[in-house]
Order: structure tokens, then sequence, then C-alpha cells
């Protein structure tokens, strides 16, 4: 049950910085972000 929270809470987290650094870049795909 931990270990599955804890996948969860680093999944969410995951997501988010994804939708961050988009809201960011405005969706682009930069070269070298490896994003």
């Amino acid at each position: 049950l931990v270990i599955s929270a804890v996948n969860e809470a680093l999944r969410q987290a995951d997501d988010a910085m994804s939708n961050s650094m988009n809201a960011l870049t405005g969706g682009l795909n930069i070269p070298g972000l490896g994003l």
C-alpha cells in the first residue's frame, strides 16, 4: 500500500512537472531538454 501511494505521488509529480514545462515553453519541443 505504501509503495503504491509513493508510485502514485511520483506519477502525479511527473505529470505536474510536464504540465508546468509545457506552460513555460508554450508546448514547444526544445531540443536538448529531453522532454
